[in-house]
């Protein structure tokens, strides 16, 4: 059997400059605001983005968000059956991540202030349906959310929808 990866030299050494790295990245992006910080982020808000380090407090103060929301999509063929799309979910290992990459675009998409995105969105999810083998005619993007009960109560209320794109699907291509 071979030597395990991190008790090889060279897994040490690249095991450590991941550490080292992140450390840097984390110290970059919690700094006060000042030149320094502003020009350390064009390198560490990448890597930072990329591994999903990117919180700030601003969800916890002074004003987190009071509703549950989702995003999703109804896909409409010529045969007049439609077919509703979900946000992908990961699995148990890496499901956490990977959901939160998910869950961040789809907050972002619905925001209503970035509408280019929703466009960007819908364009995603037909191209992935024709690259599946089906071939949508429509596509409707619907923004859903619910108030959350305040702490301790149990009873949620019902969701509520708003469609924030409906668009004709131009060819078979994909592109709405």
């Amino acid at each position: 059997m071979g030597e395990r990866f991190e008790a090889s030299a060279l897994g040490r050494v690249l095991i450590s400059a991941f550490v080292i790295a992140t450390l840097l990245a984390l110290v970059v992006w919690n700094m006060p605001d000042s030149e320094l910080r502003r020009e350390g982020l064009h390198a560490a808000r990448p890597y930072v983005n990329a591994l999903g380090l990117d919180q700030n407090w601003g969800v916890f103060a002074p004003n987190p968000r009071r509703q549950t929301i989702a995003l999703e999509a109804t896909l409409t063929y010529a045969t007049g059956t439609t077919r509703t799309w979900h946000l992908p979910s990961g699995g148990d290992l890496v499901g956490a991540y990977w959901d939160y990459h998910w869950l961040k675009w789809a907050e972002w998409t619905v925001d209503g202030r970035y509408p280019e995105l929703a466009e960007a969105t819908a364009e995603f999810i037909v191209r992935r349906d024709v690259a599946a083998g089906r071939h949508p005619v429509r596509i409707e993007l619907v923004r859903r959310w619910r108030d959350l009960p305040p702490p301790g109560t149990e009873q949620r209320s019902p969701w509520q929808e708003k469609t924030i794109l409906d668009r004709v699907v131009q060819n078979a291509g994909g592109a709405p």
